[in-house]
């Protein structure tokens, strides 16, 4: 591959300024990723590279992982067209009386493994049953409001661990931390919800061996794909710019290195599922192989802004 030998394909880390995809099996409670400016700015090595500009995520419920919709297979998002902003201090104030029920100002939507939602900072959000590929920008600033989660009391540090000391008995403020248009949308599923997209023709792609999709692109910071090549297939992959990788299924090669997804982990074993791919190298393409000839391999890619 020339000076674009291995080296430039193992280093496990994300595009600059994005977080690799967390994967994770959610559980329901009502929070929010804080928008800049409110809470406590996150330090100088992990704040958001050369941009002020609010963070947020994209959860993704890929079908593969999915065969099963767990104890509650549903995510609230936002809240009702309606709600008025004096009810939030309300839930609030009941922290510690009785169940604050701010899911009740909410509503819940079904997830539909192969799709996904944009969550921009400061919606509030349930996360559902479902397990979850979450890219997103760095920031280390939540907030939870919901006080019970099942039932479960939930301890008010979660609540205010980010908010400035002087501001946390100011009810009033927390709605400050709330992007209120975008919470009370009346079309949230119309703007929010993600259907993967093939990046090309779909019979193109099979007959060089692969299948891609777009399953990441609301978000201008950053992007995510689901890349399967077909059993016993090979196809040259390029892209715009660099990008992380997860092999999710399947066994084969990555250019000169070899991959494949674990059915188990044991501590301290290392695996051969993550991958990095530089700049250089991913506008070159990469060398997929499917070494399988009854499986398919499928990896999740995420990028940058610039990709």
């Amino acid at each position: 591959m020339g000076d674009e030998d291995i080296n430039d394909l193992e280093f496990p880390h994300p595009p600059r300024g994005v977080y690799p995809g967390r994967i994770s099996d959610g559980f329901p409670h009502q929070g929010l990723a804080q928008r800049r400016g409110y809470g406590y700015l996150v330090p100088a090595d992990i704040r958001f590279v050369g941009s002020d500009q609010l963070v947020g995520d994209i959860f993704t419920f890929f079908d593969i992982l999915n065969n099963h919709g767990g104890t509650f297979p549903y995510t609230f998002f936002g809240l009702n067209p309606g709600t008025t902003k004096n009810q939030i201090p309300a839930c609030i104030a009941d922290w510690e009386k009785r169940d604050n029920n701010i899911l009740a100002l909410s509503r819940a939507y079904m997830l539909q493994p192969g799709t996904g939602w944009d969550v921009p900072p400061g919606i509030l959000h349930a996360p559902g049953s479902l397990l979850t590929y979450e890219p997103q920008r760095a920031s280390d600033v939540s907030a939870m409001i919901q006080n019970i989660v099942w039932n479960a009391y939930t301890a008010k540090e979660l609540l205010q661990k980010d908010i400035p000391e002087e501001k946390r008995d100011d009810l009033d403020y927390y709605i400050e931390l709330l992007d209120w248009e975008l919470n009370i949308d009346p079309l949230f599923y119309e703007h929010r919800f993600i259907e993967p997209k093939p990046v090309k023709p779909l019979e193109e792609m099979r007959a060089q061996g692969y299948e891609e999709y777009d399953i990441v692109y609301k978000n201008e910071y950053f992007s995510a794909k689901e890349l399967t090549i077909l059993p016993g297939r090979s196809a040259l992959i390029k892209d715009k710019g660099p990008y992380g990788a997860i092999v999710v299924q399947g066994h084969g090669s990555f250019g000169s290195l070899s991959i494949e997804s674990p059915a188990m982990i044991r501590f301290g074993q290392m695996t051969q599922d993550e991958l990095f791919v530089t700049d250089n190298t991913a506008k070159k393409g990469v060398l997929i192989t499917n070494t399988s000839s009854t499986d398919a391999l499928v990896m999740l890619k995420h990028f940058g802004p610039a990709a």
